[in-house]
């Protein structure tokens, strides 16, 4: 059973389609790097799959219990807090139960296996060692940070709450190497999925078992990284064009015939108007791959 599944969503900005009737679905274990041009709405699909926003229409189902946990391009923290607060703020659920669990409230045999199942009793250690991991400075405040360091900040934040499901927003924005190689390493090894708007290719190819393109309203899965995204795409491209220009040419046919005057039967010719009329609907209807520019 997927984590998580999105089907027949619908989500438009204008007049513009930015998932038109589209599926998706996230196994246990996948890492899926989701493309596409600026603009085609890929924040907001992440969005909606971290139950953040609302498609206009479809549905979206998540397995019971799952925890996920979403990071923002640009992450809001409180800007009084030190970033040992912040980072903490992650394990708030874990903390909550160990409390109870000390002050002898409710189930203690419930309460220690949810404890456990969050690996709460470390919560502190675990802090301690992403923080330094991340090369922050745990007394420091939120507020003196730059927007680079803030991202790290959230990034650990996600990270000790041991979440099943992680989604991320460009999470290499303002990392260094050595941070990001650091990240690569621990989403390869990390044991739920994950789902990372990124166009950093190097580290989709060295993080994504698969490849989900947002291309004019409609999601595309490519099993691998990017680099076999790459020979995928380009082979669907060439077959799109091909059948483009088989659809124009009978178009073109056809546009030829009516204009030289209706000869046949009449229910024949009534059949071909109507056929004629459905072929210019899906022209017009269609939406063609972007950037194609020629200028003189």
């Amino acid at each position: 059973m997927a984590l998580i599944s999105l089907q027949n969503a619908q989500l438009a900005f204008g007049h513009v389609a930015l998932l038109d009737h589209t599926d998706f679905s996230l196994e246990t274990g996948e890492r899926v790097g989701l493309i596409g041009r600026n603009g085609t709405g890929k924040s907001s699909m992440l969005k909606i799959i971290a139950g953040l926003e609302k498609p206009d229409d479809g549905d979206l189902n998540v397995q019971g219990g799952v925890r996920i946990v979403y990071v923002a391009q640009e992450p809001p923290l409180d800007g009084d807090a030190t970033i040992f607060e912040a980072v903490t703020a992650g394990v708030a659920r874990a903390k909550k139960l160990i409390d109870q669990y000390c002050s002898g409230e409710g189930d203690l045999d419930a309460l220690q296996a949810e404890i456990e199942h969050l690996d709460g009793w470390n919560w502190e250690q675990r802090v301690g060692e992403t923080i330094e991991r991340l090369s922050l400075n745990p007394e420091t405040l939120i507020s003196k940070l730059s927007g680079g360091m803030k991202k790290r900040v959230a990034l650990a934040q996600a990270l000790v709450a041991r979440p099943e499901v992680l989604l991320l927003d460009e999470p290499t924005n303002h990392l260094d190497l050595s941070s990001i190689i650091w990240l690569q390493e621990l989403l390869c090894d990390f044991q739920g999925a994950v789902v990372t708007i990124s166009h950093d290719r190097a580290f989709l190819d060295a993080v994504c078992t698969r490849i989900v393109e947002l291309d004019r309203g409609i999601l595309r899965s490519y099993p691998g990284n990017f680099e076999a995204y790459v020979t995928q795409k380009a082979d669907q491209l060439a077959m799109e064009e091909v059948m483009n220009a088989k659809f124009d040419k009978v178009l073109a046919q056809e546009e030829i015939w009516i204009r030289q005057g209706v000869k046949a039967r009449r229910t024949r010719a009534t059949a071909r108007i109507t056929r004629l009329e459905e072929l210019r609907s899906a022209h017009a209807a269609r939406r063609n791959v972007q950037g194609r520019v020629k200028l003189d």
